[in-house]
């Protein structure tokens, strides 16, 4: 059979992006309904907040048994799964009467964070695209946060016009009809199956298999998870990005700080709307950066200017919305939702493209249970003395631990394109 004439990669990135979309706009638009939630159940914030722990250590597990999951079902029927359970999870919490209702959802929406976005979706990136895939991935992870910007005041606006129990109806039809449609009508989970090459492909390679230089002899594109396991990197990584995940997210507690320091409700949220577009924007630039120079200087980059946005935050506290504004720019570079990022770049980095599927999602589970973990720690801490100041210096510097665990690892990496190592020990 011929090659098909029209890559088809660039269709993938597409219906990617689309999924990450709709997929974690519509789950992180629960922080608009929960007002709503508590007013017409009479459940305390704590209880109802519950819901997004539980998701968020379920997503912890769901990303943990990706792997295992790759070895009997392709990418793209997990990532139908994940898009599934999250239409459900949306109509599931607006047909919720008791608290078992409300937590049942948060389960839902911790396999759908699993199954239906950042693992699966990264397995694909990584199967059509060679030649500047940081910067795809980049872009299709950048979804996720244009998804939270456009569906939560989109949220709000069907809430104010109808009530929270249609507008998840709402919302869970339209993750149905975008994600249903862009998985199963469009998207390939691999170029061989459409008898093409990934994009930066050596034109002379079979169809999906890593362009090699023609002075290097033949090499795997990896290394195997048995092999990653038996390496210093593997461990380094994972403790770096468990604390990536701590340290980072403390971005949720922002309008909390704000609001304590005087700014207005409207203020804080609106602030939050742009910041959601601002990490959009942060994430793709970055991806390049990490195309152009590398991991090291990508996660040198995200530590610095999480440090420093934090730093610019505490001391300017509240003082004039733009001025705060322009503080929140550095932070927007390193904090949680940028990096969401990091997994897909350090896995691929060190370990390759070849077992990419069956590595990733310790990474991206360890990722979740340092945000799990992060909210009460960072509560904890803030009680101390009714102040964001232990909370803003401890995560600083868990930053700056996960900084030099995760420069340690890659320089340590088992994997190196174009040099020596274990994946190129054997051919």
């Amino acid at each position: 059979m011929a090659n098909d004439t029209k890559f088809s990669g660039w269709t993938i990135l597409v219906c990617c992006f689309l999924v990450m979309f709709f997929i974690q706009g519509g789950i992180q638009a629960f922080a608009v309904f929960l007002p709503a939630i508590i007013a017409e159940t009479g459940y305390s914030l704590g209880d109802v907040a519950l819901i997004s722990t539980i998701a968020t250590l379920v997503a912890f597990g769901a990303n943990m048994s990706f792997g295992f999951l790759l070895k009997r079902f392709s990418a793209k029927t997990i990532l139908f799964l994940g898009a599934f359970i999250c239409a459900v999870e949306l109509f599931v919490i607006s047909q919720a009467q008791t608290l078992f209702g409300l937590y049942t959802a948060g389960f839902l929406a911790g396999l759908a964070i699993g199954w239906g976005t950042v693992a699966p979706v990264s397995v694909i990136m990584n199967n059509w695209f060679v030649k500047n895939r940081a910067t795809y991935m980049s872009i299709v992870i950048a979804g996720s946060m244009f998804g939270g910007a456009v569906i939560m005041p989109a949220a709000g606006q069907l809430i104010y016009r109808f009530d929270w129990r249609v507008a998840n109806q709402v919302l869970s039809a339209a993750v149905a009809l975008v994600t249903f449609t862009a998985i199963l009508g469009f998207m390939t989970d691999h170029p061989a199956k459409k008898n093409q090459k990934a994009y930066g492909a050596d034109e002379d390679a079979p169809a999906g298999e890593v362009p090699l230089e023609k002075t290097t002899p033949p090499v795997r594109d990896g290394v195997t998870l048995k092999e990653a396991r038996t390496t210093l990197s593997f461990w380094l990584l994972l403790i770096g990005i468990f604390l990536v995940g701590c340290s980072t997210n403390i971005e949720n507690f922002l309008p909390k700080f704000w609001q304590d320091e005087g700014m207005s409700v409207p203020s804080s949220t609106g602030i939050m709307g742009f910041y959601a577009l601002l990490t959009g924007v942060c994430t793709i630039i970055l991806g390049r950066v990490s195309d152009k120079l590398g991991g090291r200087i990508y996660i040198a980059l995200t530590t610095s200017m999480f440090i420093i946005g934090v730093f610019l935050i505490y001391r300017i506290g509240f003082s004039a919305t733009p001025i705060v504004i322009l503080a929140v720019i550095p932070f927007a570079a390193g904090a949680k939702k940028t990096s969401t990022l990091t997994p897909p770049l350090v896995v691929a980095e060190s370990f390759g493209r070849l077992h990419y599927g069956a590595i990733i999602g310790y990474f991206a589970g360890v990722l979740q249970l340092g945000i799990a973990v992060s909210n009460p720690v960072i509560g904890a801490l803030h009680k101390v003395n009714q102040s964001f100041n232990l909370p803003f210096l401890v995560m600083g510097v868990l930053s700056l631990c996960a900084f030099v665990l995760i420069q340690i690892a890659l320089a340590k990496a088992p994997y190196k394109e174009g040099k020596a190592g274990m994946a190129e020990r054997r051919p």
